[in-house]
């Protein structure tokens, strides 16, 4: 037999022992494949275009402002509300003492219609005022300050006082001579006192029959918020 012939007979002696492909079986695996690579590239165009329409979003709204005026402001859209920050606490406007002519110059502001005020002499700095009505000359005094602690005010000055709804505690007295004095401490120490008497000095005999301020308008003038 040739060499071509013989080759041609191993070949197809060959071929004869080999199994016939399973093309059904082929062919569904070709589909689940073909099925799986459709649905993990939807996904992927799902995700990719989230993605651009939250970043088109966020430029249709911070590009306005940044090109407005070059600074970025931040702006609201129609139908949502600018954030509030919150109320800031105010600040105290001084610690410690209140210098004397401060402390006058409010003092003066709390004074009722028809009162008219002048500075002793030699009293600048002790926060002392006459006032007079036109029925007689009274001495008025005032001390403002702050206190940090208010452990030993609360158990010498204001001992059987109950606090007001707010916290703060108020001492008024009278003496028989006509002597008046009105302690305030509020909550965040703030501490007022004032005292008039029935006469220009402090030991000098009354020259009214009755004080000029009464004790609920003293009361009224300790308590103003104008302190602060």
């Amino acid at each position: 037999m040739p060499e071509e012939e013989d080759f041609t007979e191993a070949l197809r002696s060959s071929l004869l022992t080999i199994s016939p492909p399973d093309t059904p079986s082929l062919l569904r695996a070709g589909v689940r494949n073909g099925r799986r690579r459709r649905r993990r590239r939807a996904v992927a165009l799902g995700v990719s275009g989230a993605a651009v329409l939250a970043l088109v979003g966020l430029g249709a709204t911070a590009v306005p402002s940044l090109l407005s005026d070059g600074r970025g402001t931040a702006r609201t859209t129609p139908g949502t509300s600018a954030p509030t920050s919150p109320p800031a606490t105010p600040r105290p406007t001084f610690t410690g003492a209140l210098p004397a002519d401060q402390a006058l110059a409010r003092l003066t502001a709390l004074l009722p219609p028809g009162v008219t005020s002048s500075t002793p002499p030699g009293s600048g700095q002790s926060g002392q005022l006459w006032v007079d009505d036109g029925h007689g000359k009274s001495l008025l005094e005032v001390h403002v300050s702050r206190q940090t602690s208010t452990t030993e005010l609360r158990s010498h000055v204001f001992p059987d006082v109950k606090p007001s709804p707010d916290g703060t505690l108020i001492q008024s007295r009278q003496s028989p001579d006509g002597h008046q004095t009105v302690n305030v401490l509020n909550p965040d120490g703030l501490y007022i006192t004032l005292m008039t008497w029935q006469s220009p000095t402090q030991n000098g005999p009354s020259t009214r029959p009755t004080p000029l301020l009464p004790l609920t308008q003293l009361r009224t003038m300790a308590t103003s918020p104008k302190w602060r």
